[in-house]
Order: C-alpha cells, then structure tokens, then sequence
C-alpha cells in the first residue's frame, strides 16, 4: 500500500478534508494527515479510524523564524515515513510542505489550491506578496490542482510547466444524509427554544469565520433593509467567529437588529443549524467552492450567495438560489424577500440544489480525479 501525507495548515481544515481522505484510503493508500493542533476536535477523529494525525508547529501568519522551524520539523518527519506522495493543501501549508517535501526527496509533491490567496480588492501589497509566494511554492511541486475551474487560468500563468489539473470539491452524500436523518424535530425545537426563536420564525444562517473575506457586514445591512421593510418573522443566524466578532456585534446594536441577528458562535457541528434553516447564505468575496453550500445543497436548502468566483461554479442562479453582485446590498436584500415570502419557491430551490449535487459535486467524483492523478504521476499500479 502506498503511504500519503496530506498537509494542511490546522486541525481546523481536517471538517473539509477527512470525509474526502476516509474514502481514499479505500482506494488502497495509507494515509497520514499532517497539521498543527490548532482547532483540533479529537473527538471528531474518532469518526475516521483509516486516517492517521501527525501534528507539527505552524503559524497562519508569515513568520520567518518559525516558518523556518516548521519546515524544518516537516522534513524530519518526511524522511522518517519516507512518503511516496506529499499532497498539501492551504496557502501557508502549501509553501512549507512543498519545500520540506523537495527537501526530504519525495517522490511526488502535489498542491491543491482551495482558492488563490491573492485576489482583486487586497492592498497591492498583499496581492504582490501572495502571488509570488504561489509561484515560488509552485517550484517545489510536481503538480498543482484547483477546486474551481477560473483559478486554473491564473494557476497556468504562474506554473506553466506543471502539471495542472482540475480536482474540483464534493461531499459524501451518504454521511450527510446520515447527519440529517439524526437530527430530530425535537433537536431543532430545542436549538428554537436555546436561541429565543419562535416556532414558526423562518432562519437565514451563514456559517462562516467572521473575517473580511467572508464579509459578515454585508449580509448584516442587507438584513437592515429587510428589518426597515417590515418582512414577516424572521431571524439570521451567524454561526462562526473570527477578527470581525466585536464589529459585527457593534454593527447589529449601531442598526438595532438584535432581535433579528443572533452571533451564535463557532459551531463544531453545523448540521442541525442547515436542517434548521430556511435559507443558507454567503457572502464571501472569494471562494474555492465552499463546503458550507455544498452540504446546505444537499440538505435541500436554498441559497443566497455573492457571485463570485468558486460560488459561482455551484449555485446556478434563478435555479438553486441566487446570486447577486458582491457588495449589492439591496439585491442581497430582495433576494432574501422573494424566498422568505414563497415556500414554494424555496422548496423548489431546495429540490434543484440537491441534484446539483448530486450530478456534479460528490466527493466520489473528486476522489477518482485525485487517484487518476496519483497514478498517472506516480506511476502506481
């Protein structure tokens, strides 16, 4: 059996890959996945018995010195399992795995971007700095894959003479409908009750971190101008934490709307919060193709979303949900009108968001990309 590391930054990345790594380990691999402890749920880890955690040092900010102690940490431990494929994943992991892993000689070195770090809107510094950071990690690399298919123009540009492939992004459709079957109506009676919400109050949720990229604000004045337009009983959910935490408190007391958006916190498990919701939204400026919509597409959930790029790639507007332009507060806003004052048409949404998952986006389709690719470069049988 051929061993693997798969290398992300923190514990916390391990919700986006584990289901993915779990089914390809059936493919024959072992394998290892390498990150620090930050965010780490232990016992979440007891749901992957196939997947073994190794654990280095690594800081999300650029840090010289300890960047330096983390690659070299990262290269001890690749030639002590002596990898045939190092695949990372995440900007900073994608830099320090790459280097280690050409450092310690292994076979086959592999990128997969979930979503360029460098984008229109960032300071020209930053947009500078993260451009020739991927082009340096590109390398150190054997190949490089994309889970949107726009990011590949711009990835062929810095790597042209790697080996660029489309990998896309899925969700295991028969652990999802497990989640969702769990989940009982007394469940969501008693998340009502935890959270003051009324019986028959219609839930818009966003489950993401609350930091710039992810731009919670947006979501929160389209939420005013539905609050001004007297809109039936409904509540928005915000289910994460970050940077804009206190802002975006400060922001919902600045417009008087906290009986209508609640900052519930970081949710380790998300699932009953999507059964619960009426409507699931993101307002991102970029993504690679977020899981949040993915498993809120499955679970038959409408959504709302900044047309953007990796969204766009998923929800299909007027069909699955809508897509608005990035920083239109008022079409967010309308958007969210016409789903909460027609259940059929949310409904509907919700039918065509699954089989679009269905169709395109399951993490068996990934998965074979990925091992198509594994064998192709690595030779192996």
């Amino acid at each position: 059996m051929k061993k693997i590391a798969h290398i992300c930054t923190a514990a916390v990345s391990h919700k986006i890959l584990n289901d993915k790594l779990q089914l390809l380990s059936k493919k024959g691999y072992i394998i290892h996945v390498v990150s620090s402890k930050e965010g780490l749920d232990e016992k979440s880890l007891e749901s992957y018995p196939h997947l073994i955690f190794r654990y280095i040092n690594m800081n999300r900010a650029i840090n010289i010195k300890d960047d330096v102690v983390s690659i070299y940490s990262m290269y001890k431990l690749f030639k002590k399992e002596k990898y045939e494929i190092v695949h990372t994943h995440t900007a900073k992991a994608g830099i320090i795995g790459r280097i280690a892993a050409r450092l310690a000689g292994i076979p086959l070195i592999i990128h997969t971007s979930h979503g360029l770090p460098f984008y229109d809107g960032q300071t020209k510094m930053k947009y500078i700095l993260y451009k020739n950071l991927e082009k340096l990690g590109s390398y150190f690399c054997d190949a490089i894959g994309s889970q949107n298919k726009f990011d590949l123009e711009n990835i062929k540009e810095l790597s042209p003479k790697k080996h660029l492939y489309y990998e896309g992004n899925g969700v295991d459709l028969d652990h999802l409908d497990d989640k969702y079957n769990a989940i009982s109506e007394k469940d969501l009676l008693e998340i009502r009750k935890g959270l003051g919400i009324g019986e028959n109050t219609k839930v818009i949720l966003m489950g993401a971190r609350l930091e710039p990229i992810k731009d919670p604000e947006f979501l929160v004045h389209a939420i005013d101008l539905l609050n001004k337009k007297n809109i039936h009983d409904f509540v928005c959910l915000l289910a994460g934490n970050g940077p804009l935490e206190n802002h975006i408190e400060q922001k919902i007391t600045e417009l008087n709307l906290q009986d209508r958006v609640k900052l519930i916190g970081f949710k380790k498990n998300i699932h009953p919060y999507i059964k619960l919701a009426n409507i699931v939204v993101l307002t991102s400026q970029k993504e690679g193709i977020p899981r949040i919509i993915m498993e809120s597409m499955s679970f038959k959930k409408p959504i709302v979303a900044s047309d953007v790029i990796g969204t766009n790639e998923l929800v299909i507007d007027t069909k699955t949900g809508y897509l608005v332009e990035y920083k239109d507060v008022s079409k967010l806003a309308s958007s969210l009108e016409k789903l909460l004052n027609d259940d059929e048409l949310c409904k509907q949404m919700g039918l065509n968001s699954r089989k679009r998952i269905e169709d395109e986006f399951t993490e068996q389709k990934v998965i074979e990309r990925v091992d198509l690719i594994y064998r192709k470069l690595g030779g192996l049988n």
